[in-house]
C-alpha cells in the first residue's frame, strides 16, 4: 500500500529534502519537491518526486559557501554515487549514507 506523499514528507527532516526549480520557458517556473537518497562527505544525490525522476548532485566545492548543483544524466554516475554511500555506511574509506527515502520512492513509484 503506498504512503500518503505530504504525509511522509511532513515527517522527513529539511536536511532530508530540498525543491528544485525547473525554467521550462522565459516565464514560467516549476518547482518540485526531491528527497535525499544518498550521501557521502562531499556530495548528495537527490531524486526529484516528479513523474519523470532526475537525479540531482549537491557537491560542496572546498572554499566555497554554495554547493555546486548538477543533475546527472548518466546512471552509471547515479550507481556509482549510490555504491560509494554504501548500505554499510563505508565504501572505499569515504564515510557514506543510503537513507530510508530510497525505500519510500522503492514502495511508491
Amino acid at each position: 500500500m503506498p504512503l500518503d506523499l505530504a504525509s511522509f514528507l511532513h515527517h522527513t527532516p529539511v536536511s532530508e529534502k530540498t525543491v528544485i526549480y525547473l525554467h521550462t520557458d522565459e516565464e514560467t517556473v516549476i518547482s518540485y519537491e526531491a528527497l535525499l537518497i544518498a550521501q557521502t562527505r562531499f556530495r548528495k544525490l537527490f531524486i526529484t518526486l516528479e513523474p519523470k525522476r532526475r537525479y540531482l548532485v549537491h557537491t560542496e566545492v572546498p572554499g566555497e559557501e554554495e554547493p555546486e548543483i548538477d543533475f546527472l544524466t548518466d546512471y552509471e554516475e547515479v550507481e556509482a554515487l549510490l555504491e560509494d554511500a554504501g548500505l554499510d555506511g563505508i565504501h572505499d574509506g569515504e564515510q557514506g549514507i543510503l537513507y530510508h527515502n530510497l525505500l519510500f520512492l522503492l514502495m511508491n513509484p
